[in-house]
């Protein structure tokens, strides 16, 4: 739902989001709580954030694969390739919302892309991929919604809400969105950079972020930091 203060039609002054049914994980990821900034080293991805990863049953992301194998919202893509897709966002509904809300998802394929971190460069890497995602997201928006190139902000979230490659694509005059958080919003355009320059560098970094106390990460990442050279 979107509100205004005083109308304008093409940019709203509130945005409500109604989640139902709600999960444990719903309540748990947007009720407030104190967020600490932590350092993710290599070493830390490997002992604690990875297996956390692992750990996630496949139900957890049954939605996707419903939506990439055609089960569910096929009726809603906007673009697809053997490689990934794209269409709206749960958050944008294109009938009732305003255009400056528009909010698309492109959902990778691959299942072995969970996040940033498993992404590479070089031969055989990511970047043919990473690149198309760019190129089809610009494309749709033009063609779909008239918006010319630079109108939408691409993203990639780490950590992100589910581990599963995907790539948010947001019109530019959206802003203070809890999604675009320093920290935790990476441009796609600057990991492309990335990649080119060096292929291994997103396994090589330390990420440094923000993990709110109700993360399943916050109680191991808070317990390893003192450890954090």
């Amino acid at each position: 739902m979107n509100g205004w203060l005083k109308r304008r039609d093409d940019l709203p002054d509130l945005k409500i989001s109604v989640i139902c049914p709600a999960t444990e994980v719903h309540i748990r990821k947007y009720s407030k709580q104190d967020m600490l900034m932590v350092h993710e080293t290599p070493e830390l991805y490997e002992k604690v954030v990875k297996p956390y990863i692992e750990a996630f049953p496949p139900s957890r992301t049954q939605w996707v694969r419903n939506i990439l194998d055609g089960t569910s919202e096929a009726q809603s893509l906007l673009h697809s390739t053997d490689e990934f897709l794209i269409l709206p966002d749960m958050k944008w509904d294109p009938t009732t919302s305003p255009l400056t809300a528009l909010y698309l998802l492109a959902l990778v394929k691959d299942p072995s892309i969970r996040s940033m971190r498993d992404l590479c460069g070089g031969e055989n890497g990511h970047l043919p991929l990473l690149k198309a995602i760019g190129d089809a997201a610009h494309s749709v928006v033009e063609r779909r919604y008239g918006l010319v190139r630079g109108s939408v902000r691409l993203y990639v979230h780490y950590q992100p809400s589910y581990y599963h490659f995907h790539v948010h694509i947001v019109h530019a005059s959206q802003s203070g969105i809890m999604g675009m958080t320093v920290g935790q919003a990476h441009l796609l355009d600057d990991i492309i950079s990335l990649l080119t320059v060096a292929p291994d560098i997103l396994s090589s970094l330390t990420l440094t972020y923000g993990l709110g106390s109700q993360h399943g990460l916050y109680e191991p990442m808070f317990a390893a930091q003192s450890n954090v050279a």
